[in-house]
């Protein structure tokens, strides 16, 4: 049985053709007209975002709340998230204060900040485990690649970076202030592009 075609939207695929000929003119000089229209864009943005937070939150107060209710597995933990969640927002609204309060302010510094931090941490291990399965002697252009790595990672570190000659650190910071975030940009441009064109594709049923 062959799936129902999608219904073709044109006007979304219209209002975001629109909306990027705007933003392309706000950044050209010749344009102060559109710079406007643009800045009143991403302020619209911003408010629908924070709308689409909260809508995200609420469905995850109540997606945990179901799992208590009904005793799913690790229902645990979703209660030990609705309290953090309740303790949090409460201390938020019943400070004048607001989100600069004191209290949010010592539960970022050291509960969310040094989460953050072991996560990011964890990360390493899980580059260090692809190194090795990818960056292997033996395969080929793999020895260029575990040297700019060992090289990059010891310019990093700053117990290793003392003991290197004193032109490595500024070698090491080039290259990851020029051609590393050139080709990091240029994968970004056009993973923007390469969005935009399937957004465009499925806002028209072409998908």
């Amino acid at each position: 049985m062959s799936s129902p075609p999608v219904r073709t939207n044109w006007v979304f695929a219209i209002l975001l053709v629109v909306a990027l000929v705007f933003v392309a003119l706000g950044r050209l000089p010749g344009w102060p007209g559109f710079s406007t229209v643009t800045r009143t864009g991403y302020t619209w943005a911003v408010l629908l975002g924070g709308v689409a937070l909260l809508l995200g939150i609420i469905n995850v107060l109540w997606l945990h709340i179901r799992r208590i209710a009904l005793g799913q597995r690790d229902w645990g933990l979703s209660l030990v998230l609705v309290a953090v969640l309740v303790a949090v927002v409460s201390s938020g609204l019943l400070n004048p204060a607001g989100a600069t309060s004191p209290l949010l302010e010592w539960i970022f510094d050291a509960v969310i900040a040094p989460g953050q931090a072991a996560l990011f941490a964890l990360l390493v291990f899980f580059m260090a485990a692809a190194a090795f399965q990818y960056l292997r002697i033996g395969r080929r252009g793999s020895a260029w690649l575990l040297a700019g790595f060992l090289l990059i990672l010891a310019a990093q570190t700053p117990f290793i970076s003392t003991w290197l000659p004193p032109g490595s650190t500024g070698v090491a910071n080039w290259f990851l202030n020029v051609p590393v975030m050139a080709a990091l940009r240029g994968v970004l441009l056009g993973g923007s592009l390469a969005l935009l064109v399937v957004g465009l594709r499925l806002l028209t049923g072409r998908l």
